[in-house]
């Protein structure tokens, strides 16, 4: 065999295998729907200049396609924080308390990973209130809890659950039941 013929078969196999293994550039059908949103998040950005607007179609997207919530909760804190950490330490209390009773675990440790456990996604809401006659911006949170086992999923399980098991053990939530200042509020999400 001579050399033209030796190197001709090595490059025919390189271009075999090569051809096995490749596909088309630029196209990448397992990520076609990101491609589209993010094309569409392009768009949104280039109309608005406006990097809210930006995040609030990603969260829409992803509310639509990864999350159904199943309950709606808002939940006041007694002490109205103001700062953002504040209002977040609380909701991480409220959160190792609440999955803690929920699946009957001893301490916040024990609690499973998903999707063992229910999914929990909380907001926090800013909004004017006036205590001891001056106006102050402070932080509630929002809870959207994703569908429990049928056995849990009532509304008056959920109830006595936060009033009576959660809200004693979590000092700074708002326990307060009178119409118009509920410290808690649980919803059907529709």
């Amino acid at each position: 065999m001579s050399l033209t013929n030796t190197s001709k078969n090595t490059i025919q196999k390189r271009t075999e295998r090569s051809e096995v293994h490749s596909r088309t550039k630029g196209v990448n059908p397992q990520d076609h729907s990101k491609t589209n949103l993010n094309q569409r998040l392009t768009r949104i950005h280039q109309k608005t200049g406006s990097f809210e607007k930006v995040q609030e179609e990603l969260i829409r997207q992803n509310w639509e396609t990864n999350f159904r919530p199943h309950w709606f909760i808002t939940l006041l804190w007694n002490d109205l924080p103001t700062r953002f950490d504040t209002a977040e330490g609380h909701a991480k209390t409220f959160r190792n308390i609440f999955l803690t009773k929920l699946l009957r675990c001893n301490s916040p440790t024990k609690i499973p990973d998903l999707p063992a456990r229910p999914q929990l996604v909380f907001f926090h809401e800013r909004k004017p209130v006036i205590t001891r006659g001056r106006q102050i911006t402070a932080f509630h949170t929002h809870l959207h809890l994703g569908p429990l086992p049928d056995h849990q999923n009532h509304l008056w399980f959920l109830d006595y659950l936060i009033h009576q098991e959660v809200a004693p053990k979590v000092r700074n939530l708002l326990k307060t039941t009178t119409e118009g200042n509920k410290g808690v509020v649980i919803k059907p999400w529709v």
